[in-house]
Formats: C-alpha cells, sequence, structure tokens
C-alpha cells in the first residue's frame, strides 16, 4: 500500500470564512504565516495577488502549524499536492520586466530622498528649539538662588544637551543614508537608460522597441492616435564588411544610426532591430508624412560622406513604411513594413517602398 495522502488544510482560514471569531493566539500565528508566506512569494517571484496570497496561505498555515522546516522545492510539491489541478506552479510566477524593476525602485528611492529631506528640516527645527530653550533657561537658572531648583535646571539643561546630541548623530546618519539613497537612484537611472540602449549604435535596443510598439498600437485603439512604422535595412552591407573590415561595418552602423536621428523628430524612436537593420516610429504623422521622413532619411544618408582610411565608402538604405490601420497589431504592422522593405531592396535597393505599393503589385 503506498503512504496515505497528506491533509494539507488551514483551520484558522476556515475559521475567517465562516466569520467566527479568532482568539488573541490565533491573530499571532496569522501574522506568523503571513510573514512567511510573503517572504517565500517575494523570494520566488509569485505575484502577491488576493487569489495566490489566500492559495499559498494554507500551504503556509499547514507549514507553521506543524512547525515543518522545508526548503522552497518541498513547499512547492506541497503546493502541488494540495492544488493537483493545477498543471504546473510556473502558472503563477511572474514575469520581471528589468526596465519596469528600475523604473519602480528609482520611484521608490526618490519617494525616500523625499521623505528623509522633510525630516532634515524637521530635525533642524527641532534642533533650533532646543538651543532656544537651553538660552532661555539658562538664563533663568542665573537669576534664581535656589540650589535645588538650580540643580533640576542642571539636569534638564544636561537632558536636552544630550538631545541635542542625539539628533545630531540621527541628523549625520540620516544625510549620509540620503547620499546612499540618491547615489543608487542615480546608479539605477542610468543603468535604466543603458539597458534601453544598443551599445553600438547609442539607439534604442530590440527591446525597447517592443514595448514601445505595444504601447502605440494600444494608444492607437483607444485615443486614435495615428503612427507609422519604417523598416530600414544598409544596402550591400555584407560587401562593406567584406571589403573593408567589421570595425568599418560598425563605424557605418553607427554614423547610419547618427544620421537617421538627424532626420527625426524628438517624439519619434530609431532602434536598433537587429544586425543591419533599423526601426523607426513616427508618431502623430499622417501616411503622406510618413513617406516624407523616409526619403528625408534615405537622402540623408545617400548624401553622408563615409571615409575609411582616405577612401570614400559608398552607403545607401533602403526604407519600408508601413501605417497603422484598423484591424492590424504590432506584428501584422510589422510584417507589412518588412514586405515593404523587401520590396525596395528587390527594386534596386536606396528607395522607399510602402505598404500600399505592396499591395498594388499583389
Amino acid at each position: 500500500m503506498g503512504r496515505p495522502r497528506m491533509k494539507i488544510e488551514c483551520e484558522i482560514l476556515q475559521k475567517i470564512r465562516e466569520h467566527n471569531r479568532v482568539s488573541n493566539e490565533e491573530l499571532k500565528l496569522i501574522t506568523t504565516i503571513a510573514k512567511e508566506e510573503l517572504k517565500f512569494l517575494v523570494r520566488n517571484n509569485i505575484p502577491i495577488t488576493p487569489e495566490n496570497y489566500a492559495l499559498w496561505f494554507e500551504i503556509f498555515c499547514y507549514i507553521v502549524k506543524n512547525n515543518l522546516k522545508l526548503s522552497d522545492v518541498e513547499i512547492i510539491k506541497l503546493f502541488k499536492a494540495k492544488y493537483p489541478t493545477v498543471k504546473s506552479v510556473e502558472n503563477f510566477l511572474v514575469k520581471i520586466d528589468p526596465e519596469d524593476d528600475r523604473k519602480l525602485i528609482h520611484e521608490i528611492a526618490k519617494e525616500i530622498t523625499e521623505e528623509v529631506e522633510e525630516l532634515l528640516e524637521i530635525l533642524d527645527e527641532h534642533q533650533k528649539s532646543l538651543k532656544d530653550k537651553e538660552v532661555s533657561m539658562k538664563e533663568i537658572k542665573e537669576t534664581i538662588e535656589d540650589r535645588t531648583v538650580k540643580g533640576m535646571l542642571s539636569e534638564v539643561l544636561d537632558e536636552l544637551k544630550k538631545i541635542r546630541e542625539q539628533n545630531d548623530q540621527l541628523k549625520k546618519k540620516l544625510e549620509e543614508s540620503n547620499q546612499r539613497i540618491k547615489k543608487l537612484s542615480d546608479e539605477l537611472e542610468k543603468s535604466r537608460r543603458e539597458a534601453s540602449l544598443d551599445f553600438l549604435t547609442q539607439v534604442a535596443n530590440r527591446a525597447s522597441f517592443d514595448r514601445a510598439i505595444i504601447d502605440m498600437v494600444k494608444d492607437f485603439y483607444e485615443k486614435n492616435y495615428p503612427f507609422a512604422l519604417l523598416m530600414i535595412d544598409i544596402d550591400n552591407f555584407k560587401k562593406i564588411n567584406d571589403n573593408y573590415g567589421h570595425q568599418v561595418g560598425d563605424y557605418v552602423l553607427k554614423e547610419v544610426a547618427k544620421t537617421i536621428k538627424e532626420n527625426l523628430r524628438a517624439r519619434d524612436l530609431v532602434a536598433r532591430y537587429g544586425g543591419e537593420e533599423f526601426a523607426v516610429l513616427l508618431p502623430g504623422v499622417s501616411f503622406g508624412q510618413s513617406v516624407q521622413i523616409a526619403e528625408r532619411i534615405r537622402k540623408g544618408v545617400e548624401k553622408k560622406l563615409f571615409e575609411c582610411k582616405d577612401k570614400e565608402i559608398p552607403v545607401t538604405v533602403s526604407i519600408g513604411v508601413a501605417f497603422m490601420r484598423e484591424g492590424l497589431d504590432e506584428n501584422s504592422l510589422i510584417e507589412k513594413a518588412d514586405k515593404a522593405l523587401y520590396l525596395a531592396k528587390n527594386s534596386g535597393k536606396n528607395q522607399v517602398k510602402t505598404d500600399l505599393d505592396v499591395e498594388l503589385k499583389e
């Protein structure tokens, strides 16, 4: 015969659900269970939603009540035993976006800094008030002849002095902590910027582009806000690498990225999509404006002087344009821009083609 199946249940939770009164001891136990559960959830990146919290509370109620010392793996096994219909515990895991993580920590650091600075101001006022009281009491002490009262005033003055000294120490520690928090916040902001950029070209990376296009599609459907997508590919880039070397290829990538940026507006986004391909998001444009911007970029690259060891390197780009329309999502829009780019390259390169050109050709 196999081992009898464990009965994982939580009597306290049952009492709460039935609206029965819980004792002070049970309230203390609930606090202990909650602490252990929250530590586990945070440690394992499990989202603390009301549903998840209730499910895992039963597990930790059983663990704490029976004074079990279990590893995270063993706890997950208990979860699977309690909820066998859940196909995978990974269903309860949250995918942390590093960008969101940095933003959150940066915001928390900013809030803490503001609170610490406010506390420092209060401390300064408090110190000033204490100092004024000390001066006032010293003056009073000088006018009193009664030794008992003088002794009492001396004790009070000593206590005031100690409080001031403690406040000075606290202020110093707060100032040091505040500087460390500011430094952390600055480092996080720098890390956030670096994480969103392509290291070589210093334009947005693919992850930043993916986030941005999803947001723009959402704005299109919720706010009717138009936008266009350009897919840009450097013509004959393999030949540039083969003829001049990869260092020159890197130089061309950087200069093309720079030229694209120079021909965009402040609110436009250019990203390195992969290899020698760039993607540009143009918010708030008409179809005609998006084509004009694409032509401006194409001409800008064509006219730019690319030099290597006193030799001029011919560099051009092909561009595909797709305008956001009803019925499209980010994937279908990218597909349309890719098809337009493919048409531009197959039609002789160094030109701009649109998704309408593709439809007319088909």
